[in-house]
């Protein structure tokens, strides 16, 4: 995943960016266009129900409530009416293995296990700085609280429950330093 930071399995870019070729007659983009908006997996969902002319069932075939969708669809996208199905304001976070991250607009912030991270959160402008090398937690604490505090949101809504023991902790004296 050069010249993202780490690799599939971990919260950091190269573990999460990945490439998607999109073609068929919704696509009005230019041939060949590269698109940067931050998209998600759980966006294709809502992108196929919109492009079918159909709705999200609000109960499963046995009556129960189904869960909410939490993707955005890419129709505007597709079409080249935008370059992202999010706003500057909108935000996605995930957990993977105890690690975690909040992405919006231009900044991430991520928490990894040591020695893959620092054990505590660090700021990334993704798109000054997309392979993740310079911290910001330091030189933007408003930011920080701010992207903490979606973080939290997150976890409360989705009910997220983080491990406090990690398969990495016996690591950190083991391998080399990051």
């Amino acid at each position: 995943m050069t010249p993202f930071s780490q690799y599939k399995g971990w919260v950091a870019e190269g573990g999460v960016h990945n490439a998607l070729i999109v073609s068929g007659p919704v696509v009005q983009r230019p041939k060949g266009s590269i698109n940067q908006g931050l998209m998600h997996v759980a966006d294709i969902m809502p992108t196929l129900l919109s492009i079918a002319g159909t709705s999200y069932p609000q109960t499963s075939s046995d009556g129960k409530a189904m869960p909410p969708l939490i993707g955005k669809p890419w129709n505007d996208m597709l079409a080249g009416r935008a370059e992202s199905p999010r706003t500057e304001r909108d935000y996605l976070a995930w957990e993977v293995f105890g690690n975690r991250a909040v992405r919006q607009g231009e900044w991430k912030l991520r928490w990894q296990y040591k020695p893959f991270g620092k054990g505590d959160w660090e700021l990334f402008n993704v798109t000054s700085d997309p392979a993740e090398r310079k911290d910001l937690a330091a030189e933007r604490p408003d930011k920080l609280r701010e992207m903490i505090a979606l973080w939290d949101n997150y976890a409360l809504t989705n009910n997220v429950i983080l491990p406090n023991r990690s398969v990495f902790e016996t690591l950190e004296d083991q391998l080399p330093p990051r």
